[in-house]
Protein backbone atom coordinates (compact mmCIF):
# COMPACT_ATOMS: atom_id res chain seq x y z
CA UNK A 1 0.00 0.00 0.00
CA UNK A 2 1.51 2.90 -0.73
CA UNK A 3 1.88 6.01 1.54
CA UNK A 4 -0.95 8.50 0.14
CA UNK A 5 -3.51 5.43 0.20
CA UNK A 6 -2.38 4.04 3.89
CA UNK A 7 -3.60 7.83 4.96
CA UNK A 8 -6.39 8.30 3.10
CA UNK A 9 -7.13 4.89 4.78
CA UNK A 10 -6.61 5.89 8.53
CA UNK A 11 -8.66 9.17 7.46
CA UNK A 12 -11.87 7.15 6.55
CA UNK A 13 -11.13 5.72 10.04
CA UNK A 14 -10.77 8.25 12.10
CA UNK A 15 -13.73 10.33 10.65
CA UNK A 16 -16.03 6.78 11.67
CA UNK A 17 -17.73 6.09 14.75
CA UNK A 18 -20.35 4.16 16.90
CA UNK A 19 -23.05 6.31 15.02
CA UNK A 20 -21.95 6.28 11.48
CA UNK A 21 -24.15 4.32 9.10
CA UNK A 22 -23.48 -0.09 9.64
CA UNK A 23 -23.25 -0.09 6.03
CA UNK A 24 -21.08 2.73 5.24
CA UNK A 25 -18.02 1.10 7.74
CA UNK A 26 -18.85 -2.39 6.26
CA UNK A 27 -19.08 -1.34 2.54
CA UNK A 28 -15.58 1.11 3.00
CA UNK A 29 -13.86 -2.21 4.47
CA UNK A 30 -15.01 -3.73 1.47
CA UNK A 31 -13.59 -1.55 -0.82
CA UNK A 32 -10.20 -1.65 0.99
CA UNK A 33 -9.71 -5.17 0.77
CA UNK A 34 -10.84 -4.52 -2.97
CA UNK A 35 -7.88 -2.55 -3.10
CA UNK A 36 -5.25 -5.39 -1.28
CA UNK A 37 -6.89 -8.38 -3.39
CA UNK A 38 -5.82 -6.31 -6.35
CA UNK A 39 -2.42 -5.91 -5.21
CA UNK A 40 -1.94 -9.57 -3.48
CA UNK A 41 -2.83 -10.52 -7.29
CA UNK A 42 -0.24 -8.73 -9.26
CA UNK A 43 2.20 -10.15 -6.72
CA UNK A 44 1.22 -13.19 -7.50
CA UNK A 45 1.89 -12.73 -11.12
CA UNK A 46 5.50 -12.19 -10.08
CA UNK A 47 5.33 -15.19 -7.49
CA UNK A 48 6.39 -13.16 -5.05
CA UNK A 49 6.98 -15.28 -1.35
CA UNK A 50 3.30 -15.13 0.42
CA UNK A 51 1.54 -13.65 -2.23
CA UNK A 52 -0.88 -16.65 -2.66
CA UNK A 53 -1.43 -16.66 0.74
CA UNK A 54 -2.49 -12.41 0.82
CA UNK A 55 -4.80 -13.62 -2.32
CA UNK A 56 -6.80 -15.93 0.11
CA UNK A 57 -6.31 -13.59 2.97
CA UNK A 58 -7.77 -10.94 0.73
CA UNK A 59 -10.64 -13.43 -0.67
CA UNK A 60 -11.41 -14.69 2.63
CA UNK A 61 -11.77 -11.26 4.08
CA UNK A 62 -14.15 -9.98 1.52
CA UNK A 63 -16.08 -13.22 1.51
CA UNK A 64 -17.19 -13.49 5.46
CA UNK A 65 -17.86 -9.38 5.25
CA UNK A 66 -20.20 -10.22 2.14
CA UNK A 67 -21.46 -12.99 3.89
CA UNK A 68 -21.65 -12.03 7.20
CA UNK A 69 -23.13 -8.38 6.54
CA UNK A 70 -25.33 -9.45 3.78
CA UNK A 71 -28.47 -8.00 6.13
CA UNK A 72 -26.87 -4.47 5.48
CA UNK A 73 -27.31 -4.42 1.87
CA UNK A 74 -30.25 -4.81 -0.32
CA UNK A 75 -28.07 -6.88 -2.69
CA UNK A 76 -24.44 -8.65 -2.33
CA UNK A 77 -22.02 -10.08 -5.28
CA UNK A 78 -21.62 -13.74 -4.68
CA UNK A 79 -18.43 -15.73 -5.57
CA UNK A 80 -19.93 -19.54 -6.24
CA UNK A 81 -18.10 -22.64 -7.21
CA UNK A 82 -15.64 -21.32 -9.33
CA UNK A 83 -13.90 -19.17 -6.30
CA UNK A 84 -14.10 -22.11 -4.04
CA UNK A 85 -11.83 -23.60 -6.48
CA UNK A 86 -9.46 -20.81 -6.19
CA UNK A 87 -9.27 -20.52 -2.98
CA UNK A 88 -8.58 -24.67 -2.88
CA UNK A 89 -5.71 -23.59 -5.88
CA UNK A 90 -4.07 -21.04 -3.12
CA UNK A 91 -4.58 -22.89 -0.19
CA UNK A 92 -2.42 -25.88 -2.10
CA UNK A 93 0.15 -23.52 -2.72
CA UNK A 94 0.25 -21.60 0.30
CA UNK A 95 0.72 -24.81 2.33
CA UNK A 96 3.46 -25.69 -0.16
CA UNK A 97 5.43 -22.22 0.51
CA UNK A 98 4.52 -22.37 4.45
CA UNK A 99 6.45 -26.35 4.58
CA UNK A 100 9.44 -25.04 3.21
CA UNK A 101 9.49 -22.18 5.28
CA UNK A 102 8.17 -24.85 7.93
CA UNK A 103 11.05 -27.23 7.34
CA UNK A 104 14.13 -24.52 6.87
CA UNK A 105 13.00 -23.64 10.74
CA UNK A 106 13.59 -27.65 11.84
CA UNK A 107 16.82 -27.69 9.47
CA UNK A 108 18.18 -24.68 11.68
CA UNK A 109 17.07 -26.33 14.86
CA UNK A 110 19.11 -29.02 14.14
CA UNK A 111 21.94 -27.36 13.30
CA UNK A 112 22.16 -28.69 9.08
CA UNK A 113 23.58 -27.22 6.40
CA UNK A 114 22.19 -26.78 3.08
CA UNK A 115 23.76 -29.46 1.21
CA UNK A 116 22.53 -31.75 4.39
CA UNK A 117 18.70 -31.11 3.64
CA UNK A 118 17.20 -34.19 2.48
CA UNK A 119 16.50 -34.60 -1.18
CA UNK A 120 12.52 -34.40 -0.89
CA UNK A 121 13.08 -30.49 0.39
CA UNK A 122 14.43 -29.47 -3.27
CA UNK A 123 11.01 -31.75 -5.11
CA UNK A 124 8.77 -29.48 -2.12
CA UNK A 125 10.49 -26.37 -3.68
CA UNK A 126 9.55 -27.82 -7.70
CA UNK A 127 6.11 -28.43 -6.39
CA UNK A 128 5.55 -25.33 -4.83
CA UNK A 129 6.85 -23.64 -8.74
CA UNK A 130 4.85 -25.81 -9.91
CA UNK A 131 1.42 -24.60 -8.33
CA UNK A 132 2.00 -20.81 -8.91
CA UNK A 133 1.81 -21.13 -12.32
CA UNK A 134 -1.62 -22.79 -12.35
CA UNK A 135 -2.89 -20.11 -9.88
CA UNK A 136 -1.28 -17.76 -12.83
CA UNK A 137 -3.53 -20.06 -15.19
CA UNK A 138 -6.59 -19.60 -13.38
CA UNK A 139 -6.32 -15.95 -12.88
CA UNK A 140 -5.96 -15.30 -16.72
CA UNK A 141 -9.64 -16.57 -16.61
CA UNK A 142 -12.44 -14.48 -17.29
CA UNK A 143 -14.68 -14.95 -14.68
CA UNK A 144 -12.05 -14.34 -12.22
CA UNK A 145 -12.08 -10.59 -13.58
CA UNK A 146 -16.21 -10.50 -14.12
CA UNK A 147 -16.31 -11.28 -10.42
CA UNK A 148 -13.43 -9.16 -9.18
CA UNK A 149 -15.59 -6.18 -11.65
CA UNK A 150 -18.61 -7.26 -9.79
CA UNK A 151 -17.17 -6.94 -6.32
CA UNK A 152 -15.55 -3.41 -7.19
CA UNK A 153 -19.24 -2.66 -8.12
CA UNK A 154 -20.64 -3.44 -4.88
CA UNK A 155 -17.93 -1.46 -3.08
CA UNK A 156 -18.28 1.84 -4.91
CA UNK A 157 -22.60 1.65 -5.40
CA UNK A 158 -23.54 -0.42 -2.32
CA UNK A 159 -27.07 0.29 -1.71
CA UNK A 160 -28.38 -0.07 1.93
CA UNK A 161 -30.87 -2.38 3.46
CA UNK A 162 -33.10 -0.89 6.59
CA UNK A 163 -30.77 -2.40 8.66
CA UNK A 164 -27.66 -0.71 6.76
CA UNK A 165 -28.98 2.42 7.39
CA UNK A 166 -28.82 2.11 11.37
CA UNK A 167 -25.86 2.80 13.56
CA UNK A 168 -22.93 1.12 13.79
CA UNK A 169 -22.80 -0.01 16.79
CA UNK A 170 -25.98 -2.33 15.50
CA UNK A 171 -22.89 -4.09 14.57
CA UNK A 172 -21.88 -5.68 17.64
CA UNK A 173 -25.17 -8.17 17.24
CA UNK A 174 -22.90 -9.58 14.92
CA UNK A 175 -19.80 -9.98 16.81
CA UNK A 176 -21.71 -11.55 20.07
CA UNK A 177 -23.17 -14.43 17.06
CA UNK A 178 -19.45 -14.78 16.08
CA UNK A 179 -17.81 -14.86 19.36
CA UNK A 180 -21.07 -17.39 20.29
CA UNK A 181 -20.78 -19.66 17.32
CA UNK A 182 -16.66 -19.78 18.61
CA UNK A 183 -17.42 -21.21 21.72
CA UNK A 184 -19.79 -23.61 20.56
CA UNK A 185 -17.29 -24.90 17.84
CA UNK A 186 -14.65 -25.16 20.57
CA UNK A 187 -16.61 -26.77 22.87
CA UNK A 188 -17.65 -29.61 20.29
CA UNK A 189 -13.55 -30.27 20.90
CA UNK A 190 -14.26 -32.47 24.08
CA UNK A 191 -16.36 -35.16 22.17
CA UNK A 192 -15.18 -34.56 18.85
CA UNK A 193 -13.96 -38.13 17.35
CA UNK A 194 -11.50 -36.08 14.82
CA UNK A 195 -9.74 -33.42 16.70
CA UNK A 196 -7.87 -32.38 13.84
CA UNK A 197 -10.82 -31.84 12.01
CA UNK A 198 -12.85 -30.45 14.77
CA UNK A 199 -9.76 -28.13 15.48
CA UNK A 200 -9.81 -26.88 12.01
CA UNK A 201 -13.78 -26.36 12.21
CA UNK A 202 -12.26 -24.18 15.32
CA UNK A 203 -10.01 -21.86 13.39
CA UNK A 204 -12.43 -21.48 10.63
CA UNK A 205 -14.46 -19.77 13.36
CA UNK A 206 -11.60 -17.91 14.74
CA UNK A 207 -11.01 -16.33 11.23
CA UNK A 208 -14.40 -15.60 10.51
CA UNK A 209 -14.86 -14.04 14.01
CA UNK A 210 -11.52 -11.96 13.64
CA UNK A 211 -12.71 -10.61 10.34
CA UNK A 212 -15.85 -9.59 11.35
CA UNK A 213 -14.73 -7.63 14.07
CA UNK A 214 -11.76 -6.03 11.56
CA UNK A 215 -14.55 -4.97 9.23
CA UNK A 216 -16.58 -3.10 12.61
CA UNK A 217 -13.15 -1.62 14.58
CA UNK A 218 -12.89 1.55 12.53
CA UNK A 219 -16.35 2.45 14.05
CA UNK A 220 -16.67 0.42 17.20
CA UNK A 221 -12.91 0.80 18.70
CA UNK A 222 -12.35 -0.78 21.64
CA UNK A 223 -15.33 -3.08 21.66
CA UNK A 224 -14.24 -4.64 18.32
CA UNK A 225 -10.41 -5.00 19.49
CA UNK A 226 -11.62 -7.03 22.58
CA UNK A 227 -12.74 -9.70 19.81
CA UNK A 228 -9.77 -9.38 17.30
CA UNK A 229 -6.89 -9.72 19.80
CA UNK A 230 -7.85 -13.03 21.92
CA UNK A 231 -9.50 -14.39 18.57
CA UNK A 232 -6.78 -13.69 16.35
CA UNK A 233 -4.30 -15.07 18.76
CA UNK A 234 -6.32 -18.40 18.89
CA UNK A 235 -6.46 -18.08 15.63
CA UNK A 236 -2.88 -18.13 15.12
CA UNK A 237 -2.33 -21.12 17.41
CA UNK A 238 -4.71 -23.16 15.34
CA UNK A 239 -3.02 -22.29 12.04
CA UNK A 240 0.30 -23.41 13.58
CA UNK A 241 -1.67 -26.45 14.97
CA UNK A 242 -2.98 -27.29 10.90
CA UNK A 243 0.55 -26.51 10.06
CA UNK A 244 2.59 -29.26 11.98
CA UNK A 245 -0.59 -31.72 10.88
CA UNK A 246 0.31 -30.70 7.41
CA UNK A 247 4.15 -30.91 7.99
CA UNK A 248 3.85 -34.42 9.79
CA UNK A 249 1.51 -35.98 6.89
CA UNK A 250 3.72 -34.57 4.53
CA UNK A 251 6.76 -36.55 5.97
CA UNK A 252 4.43 -40.10 6.72
CA UNK A 253 3.55 -39.95 3.49
CA UNK A 254 7.04 -39.86 1.63
CA UNK A 255 8.36 -43.06 -0.06
CA UNK A 256 9.79 -45.97 2.36
CA UNK A 257 13.57 -45.04 1.50
CA UNK A 258 12.95 -41.83 2.43
CA UNK A 259 10.80 -42.16 5.42
CA UNK A 260 13.08 -44.51 6.74
CA UNK A 261 15.79 -41.97 6.57
CA UNK A 262 16.76 -40.72 10.44
CA UNK A 263 16.76 -37.05 9.39
CA UNK A 264 13.33 -37.53 8.34
CA UNK A 265 12.00 -40.09 11.63
CA UNK A 266 13.52 -36.98 13.65
CA UNK A 267 11.85 -34.35 12.03
CA UNK A 268 8.42 -36.70 12.29
CA UNK A 269 8.84 -37.25 15.91
CA UNK A 270 9.47 -33.03 16.30
CA UNK A 271 6.30 -32.55 14.48
CA UNK A 272 4.35 -35.16 17.20
CA UNK A 273 6.11 -33.33 20.05
CA UNK A 274 4.98 -29.80 18.91
CA UNK A 275 1.75 -30.69 18.37
CA UNK A 276 1.19 -32.13 21.91
CA UNK A 277 2.50 -28.63 22.80
CA UNK A 278 -0.20 -26.26 20.85
CA UNK A 279 -2.17 -28.19 21.91
CA UNK A 280 -2.05 -26.85 25.23
CA UNK A 281 -1.40 -23.78 24.15
CA UNK A 282 -4.83 -23.90 22.44
CA UNK A 283 -6.57 -24.53 25.31
CA UNK A 284 -4.59 -21.84 27.47
CA UNK A 285 -5.75 -19.27 24.77
CA UNK A 286 -9.26 -20.30 24.79
CA UNK A 287 -9.69 -20.66 28.37
CA UNK A 288 -7.87 -16.71 28.88
CA UNK A 289 -10.42 -15.40 25.68
CA UNK A 290 -13.62 -16.80 27.98
CA UNK A 291 -12.28 -15.16 30.82
CA UNK A 292 -11.83 -11.94 29.30
CA UNK A 293 -15.39 -12.25 27.82
CA UNK A 294 -17.01 -13.01 30.95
Amino acid sequence: MSASAAAAEREQSEAMSASTPAGTVVQTYISNQVDALNRAIAATERYAPGSAGSVRAAIHRLRTAVRGYEHLFTQTPHGGQELDQLLAALKHTEDLENLRVHFADRFDQLDLTVPEYPKWYAALEEEMRASYRQIERVHSQTWVAALLGQVRMFAEHARFSREGDKPASSLMGVLSQAKTHLLDTYGRLSYATDLVLARDEARIAAREAHFLAEAAEPALGRAAEDVIVPVADLEHLLTQYRQAVIARNWLLRLPGADRADRLTASLADLEKQHLHQLGEEIDTATTGMMDRWK
